[in-house]
Order: structure tokens, then sequence, then C-alpha cells
């Protein structure tokens, strides 16, 4: 239920519901510059190059176990609780590290990192749905992704810089989340939400949210949200060894590089909201993906730095668009009383991505090397293309996928 006057909005509120997705931002990205200078400290451990990576993607199998329960927390009982305890968890949790000299301790403490992301990352768009409606919910949901990635972008670029000073500072900037409590208690309303007063476990929840809503969609949706997210992570993962062992560039400019791939994912991200005016779901994601089809075969074109950069920024057009499309269209075909679950689907498909991204790409860098990889992904994603975009044409007289009726309210 919305809580706003359609026409308005209240800025406190919204600026500290934005500010909460970058906690989530920095997670992974303000470690991933320090990756390469993490498994220097620690090359003397069998697999060194893999834990290194498990620094940064160590919680995403977490949110994976975690997010369905928040979700369920979501809809049974309140949202503000969850989120607070979550903030918690993350500022102290996670910074624990900073003490820490074993790399297998240092994984320990990404436990608490997955469970505090897990609560924000959906949390959130629930919040968001719950507080607007029709084109202010797509505007939102736009800056939401825009943020993420406006986070990440000054994560990386941190994290470029702590990379040539040491890597173990990042961990302090983690306990920058605790600022946020107060905000979060004065300004976020516990939204009214119509909830069952039959007590239903997660299974036949789940049950109902099959029966009520379109499977296939759904499933789709998840789907092509785990590919993207494995998407985005190569170049947040296997990027800074392709820069710094083939291109020979610096931590430095490493995170640079980084920052910029952020930064166009939160421009591109940010333009949902006015593309949804005009456009289809479906359509943005055609142009979405064809975009990051063309930034991938850049990248692996050559070992050229610019040329690269400019393929990395391309490819992040795309991928900044499939963010908020799908929060967006989860949000919209399922109903109020099950929206936490159906997008706890949307975060723990996405972190599925995450878990999967160090080991997913092994075989084809050991087969076709690092650039040769990037090619074959690139390939990947035109195929992915290609379906969607042959789905589209053949659908391109119904509303009811692309436009469903919950999504005309306002």
């Amino acid at each position: 239920m919305s809580t706003e006057n359609p026409r308005s909005f209240h800025w406190p509120m919204l600026v500290t519901l934005l500010l909460i997705p970058v906690m989530a931002a920095f997670s992974g990205a303000l470690i991933n510059p320090t990756i390469p200078a993490i498994q220097n400290t620690f090359s003397h451990l069998p697999n060194s190059e893999t834990l290194a990576q498990l620094v940064s993607t160590m919680s995403a199998p977490i949110v994976v176990i975690v997010a369905p329960i928040v979700g369920y927390l979501l809809d049974r009982y309140q949202r503000k609780p969850v989120l607070i305890m979550a903030i918690l968890i993350y500022g102290i949790g996670t910074s624990i590290a900073f003490f820490l000299d074993s790399l297998y301790l240092i994984l320990a403490t990404r436990v608490f990192d997955g469970i505090a992301i897990a609560s924000i990352m959906v949390t959130v768009p629930t919040l968001i749905s719950d507080y607007y409606s029709g084109s202010r919910r797509e505007v939102v949901m736009g800056w939401y992704g825009a943020i993420q990635a406006g986070g990440g972008a000054v994560a990386a670029l941190f994290g470029g810089v702590i990379a040539d000073i040491h890597w173990r500072y990042i961990f302090l900037i983690y306990a920058l989340a605790l600022l946020l409590v107060p905000p979060v208690i004065r300004y976020l309303p516990e939204p009214s939400v119509t909830r069952n007063d039959e007590e239903i476990s997660r299974t036949e929840a789940a049950v109902k949210i099959v029966r009520e809503s379109p499977v296939l969609l759904l499933v789709s949706i998840y789907a092509l949200m785990t590919f993207t997210m494995l998407t985005m992570n190569l170049i947040q993962i296997e990027v800074p060894y392709y820069l710094q062992e083939s291109v020979g560039v610096s931590g430095s400019m490493t995170g640079i590089t980084l920052s910029g791939f952020m930064v166009l994912w939160a421009v591109s991200s940010a333009m949902y909201g006015r593309m949804k005016r005009r456009l289809r779901y479906t359509t943005i994601l055609v142009i979405a993906f064809s975009i990051a089809t063309v930034g991938y075969t850049i990248i692996s074109a050559t070992s050229n730095f610019l040329v690269v950069f400019f393929g990395i920024l391309t490819a992040a057009g795309g991928i900044g668009l499939v963010v908020p499309t799908v929060n967006d269209w989860v949000a919209a075909i399922v109903k109020e009383e099950y929206r936490g679950r159906a997008l706890s689907g949307v975060t723990t498909m996405m972190y599925l991505g995450f878990a999967v991204s160090p080991f997913a790409p092994t075989p084809l860098v050991n087969r076709f090397g690092r650039q040769g990889m990037l090619l074959v992904w690139a390939g990947f994603l035109l195929v992915i293309t290609v379906v969607m975009g042959t789905l589209w044409w053949f659908s391109r007289g119904s509303t009811t996928v692309a436009t469903p009726a919950a999504d005309h309210t306002e």
C-alpha cells in the first residue's frame, strides 16, 4: 500500500531509503580491486587465487539461503525491524575482519555480510513497492538501481586506492553503515500492508504465488537475473586480472575502470523510469542485452586499454537496465501480500549469479584464456538477445506479459 502522495515525494524518507542500497554496493565492489593484493598476502595458501575471490563472493551463497527466509519474515511480520537488524549486522559483523590475520577467518566474517545483504536487498525493493505505485514506483526503482551502481563506483574507486596502500583498511569503511540507523528509525514508516490472518507455511505461500502469478514469466525473470549478475561479476572479478596481467594497468587504474563501469550502470539504471513510460518490459530487456553483447565483444577484441575501457562502459549501459526492470516487473505481477517473498526470489537468483561467478568461467579461462572467455561470453549474450528478441517480436500484440494490470495503478 502506497504511503506517499503519488504527485510528490517525502524527501527525507526517499533519501534514507535510497542510501541503504549503498551498503549492498560496497559489499563486493569495495573489495574487488584489492583481490590481487589479498591473494599476494596469502599466496602461501593453496588455491589462494580462488580464496581471494571468495572474499568478494563468499556472502553470495549466504544471501541465496537467507533471502527467502527474509521474504517470509517481511510478509508475515514487519519490514522495519528486519532492516534495522540488517544494518547493525552489516556495520559490526563485516568490520571485524580488519583485526583478523587469517584468510579463513576473514572469509567467515563474510557470513555476516551475506545475512545483512540478503535482508537489505529484499527489504528495500519491497519497501519501495509498498511506498509507491505505478510510474512513481518505476522512477524510484530506477533510482534504486542507480544508487546501487553509484555506490559501487565510489567503492571501486576507494578499493583501487586502498589496493595501492593496504587492502586491510577496506573493512573499516563498512562500520560507517551504522550511521544509517537513526534516519531509518526516524524517517521510514512501517507500511500498512494487507496480510492474511491465517498462518501459512513458506511452502504454502510459494504454492499460492505460483498459482496466482504467471509461473513461466517469474521463472524466466529469475533466470535472467542470475545470468545478468554472473555477466556483471565477470567484469568485477575476472577483468581486474585481465587488466593487470594482459593490459598492464595498475591497481588504481583498475579501480578507476571499475568505478567507470559502475557510473555508467548508475546512469543506465536512472534512465529506467523514463524508458518505461514508452517501452514494455520485454523491449527494455532486449535493448539491455543487445548493448551488453556489443560491450563484451569490444572487451574481448583487443588488449588496448582504451578500447577495453570503452567496451566495459558499453556493457555497463546494458547491464544497468536489467536490475530495475526485473524488480519492477516482479512487483507488478504479484499480489501485495506475497511481494516480499516474490522479490526475495529476485535477490536469491541475483546472488546465485554472484556465488557461481568465481567458478563458472574457469573451464572457459583454462581453454581459451581470459580474453577468449570474454569472447565466448559475448556469444552467450548474443544468444540470449536473439531469443528474447524473437519472443518480443511474437508478443508485440499482447499486453498481458509486458504490462500487467497491477502496473497501471498510480
